[in-house]
């Protein structure tokens, strides 16, 4: 969504708006939730594009698991997931839009997309905050290469050691470099 102010700003905005959504539309798909959220933050910021107007926009993913079935069903705005079945990596992209901030009624798409999970499986959401994060020894991004490659090393941990590793590893990769952003991983 941004950074500082506006930033929390935003993330305040939304997260109000996706729990009235929820509410007041019951069992909704995760695209149906993203296209309602894109119109009403719009709405609400009264975004359009007109110059001079505000441009932000969010990142998320929306999913429901069927607790017993398993079966996931996503739809994501510009975020991408990764899940391990049976050991191997799938990723998933996420949609090329947003929501809210520009609209181009060709462009904004959020589709469903499901998967038949079991037992065992992993699902890992992250906000871009710490693939987008400069440290290591010459300032560089860290990148979604290597956070694939972070979760292909300790997907088989226990829960509480990924989030040991997951976390130092982010601080040992800031070092002394100032935070770029804030940083949501879910696992």
């Amino acid at each position: 969504t941004g950074h500082g102010v506006p930033g929390a700003f935003m993330s305040m905005i939304g997260t109000t708006l996706i729990k009235d959504i929820c509410l007041r539309e019951g069992d909704k798909p995760p695209s149906s939730i993203l296209r309602s959220l894109d119109i009403e933050l719009r709405s609400t910021l009264n975004q359009n594009i007109e110059v001079g107007k505000p441009n932000d926009g969010m990142d998320i993913v929306v999913c429901e698991i069927d607790l017993k079935t398993n079966y996931l069903r996503y739809a994501s705005a510009m975020r991408p997931m990764i899940v391990y079945k049976n050991s191997d990596q799938i990723y998933i992209k996420g949609s090329r839009s947003s929501v809210g901030g520009h609209y181009d009624k060709a462009d904004k798409i959020f589709e469903d997309q499901g998967l038949q999970l079991s037992k065992g499986d992993l699902i890992y959401m992250f906000s871009d905050g710490y693939p987008d994060q400069f440290g290591g020894s010459i300032g560089k991004k860290y990148k979604m290469v290597r956070l694939k490659n972070l979760l292909n090393d300790i997907h088989e941990k226990p829960m509480e050691e990924q989030y040991n590793y997951v976390k130092s590893t982010f601080s040992l990769w800031k070092e002394n470099y100032p935070q770029v952003d804030d940083v949501l991983f879910m696992g």
